[in-house]
C-alpha cells in the first residue's frame, strides 16, 4: 500500500466549493461506482469516506484547499498527478 497525500488550491468561495464538492464526488462515484464499496459523508458534508478494494481515501475541503489522504494500492500511486489533474477539472 502508498500513502496518497494531496491538497489542490481551489480558488472558490465556500459556496462554490461545496457545491462543486459534492458534483465532483458524484461525478466520481458514477465513473468509478463499481470499485467504490462505501461512501460515508460527515453530517456538514465537508469531508467524505470513500473506501473500495484496496483503497481507503478521506476527502474533504476547506475555505482554500480540496485534499485527499489515505492508502491506494502501490501501482495507484504513480497516478498522483492525473488525480491532482482530476480534482482540478472536477472543482471547477
Amino acid at each position: 500500500m502508498a500513502q496518497l497525500d494531496i491538497a489542490v488550491e481551489h480558488g472558490q468561495t465556500a459556496e462554490a466549493a461545496r457545491a462543486n464538492f459534492e458534483r465532483a464526488i458524484d461525478a466520481a462515484r458514477s465513473r468509478y461506482g463499481r470499485q467504490v464499496r462505501r461512501s460515508e459523508w460527515s453530517p456538514d458534508r465537508t469531508v467524505v469516506d470513500v473506501s473500495g478494494a484496496g483503497f481507503d481515501v478521506r476527502l474533504s475541503y476547506d475555505h482554500r484547499k480540496v485534499y485527499a489522504h489515505g492508502t491506494i494500492p502501490i501501482a495507484f500511486k504513480r497516478l498522483k498527478a492525473p488525480i491532482q489533474a482530476f480534482i482540478a477539472w472536477a472543482l471547477k
